[in-house]
């Protein structure tokens, strides 16, 4: 038995997301992947990830892992997945590692990029790519409610519905660069919560356009409501961009 460690990229924007469904008409990322394995192995495996990117959600560097009998070479695992993979999905680095890694229990953090477009008119080649907002933002309101969501929180106001999670994460950092009409927003934490990202970053929208103030912020952070937070903010801006072991 010998375990295999994948790193991979991709464009989901064509994916219901990176979980394997149990309705086949749903194309995932896991679904390609797996069939790309079984099509060079002939082997149904079990593909572990460091996390489950959500339907348009992409990936520069997602990691996961599998157990096999073979003997194929990891380097002609890479090679060989990728001639029956789709474009959009590519698996850049393959190694073998000890049995018992395991892509997801074993993060030690992980960091995601959001890229949001803030101008009247986005091109529309980036429609899949970036969240967009036409109308224009207070850079120093944007500033300030990012800050409020650093360090240790209870984030149930955050989140998408999940049952029995513990709710509280700690968020590391979370540094923005401002270029041109571009905000990317950089998430770096040990973990995140279904959607988290994409609520806080909606939320910020709401305090960047004036709908809503750093208190109303504050409020949802204490009070563990998702009714009291913003909307979710559109899955094509947002990257899972590096996994640190």
């Amino acid at each position: 038995m010998r375990n295999i460690k994948l790193i991979i990229q991709y464009d989901g924007s064509y994916y219901s997301g990176w979980q394997k469904q149990d309705d086949e008409r749903l194309i995932t990322i896991q679904g390609e992947i797996l069939k790309a394995i079984k099509n060079l192995s002939f082997e149904d495996v079990k593909l572990i990830a460091s996390g489950r990117t959500d339907k348009g959600v992409h990936a520069r560097m997602q990691v996961a892992n599998f157990k096999t009998n073979t003997n194929i070479h990891p380097e002609n695992y890479k090679m060989g997945v990728n001639r029956f993979l789709p474009d959009t999905i590519q698996v850049i680095d393959a190694e073998e590692v000890p049995l018992e890694f395991n892509s997801r229990y074993d993060a030690k953090s992980k960091t995601y990029k959001y890229f949001l477009n803030n101008s009247q008119f986005m091109h529309p080649c980036y429609i899949k790519y970036k969240g967009h907002v036409y109308k224009k933002m207070d850079k120093e309101k944007i500033i300030e409610a990012t800050k409020l969501f650093e360090g240790h929180h209870d984030f149930a106001s955050f989140m998408g519905r999940a049952k029995d999670v513990n709710t509280k994460r700690t968020i590391d950092k979370i540094d923005l660069e401002f270029i041109d009409d571009d905000i990317i927003f950089t998430f770096k934490a040990e973990s995140f919560l279904r959607n988290m990202i994409r609520i806080i970053i909606g939320s910020i929208i709401e305090v960047g356009k004036g709908k809503k103030d750093l208190d109303w912020v504050k409020n949802a952070l204490e009070n563990g409501n998702r009714e009291l937070s913003g909307p979710t903010a559109d899955p094509s801006g947002l990257y899972l961009w590096e996994v640190i072991y």
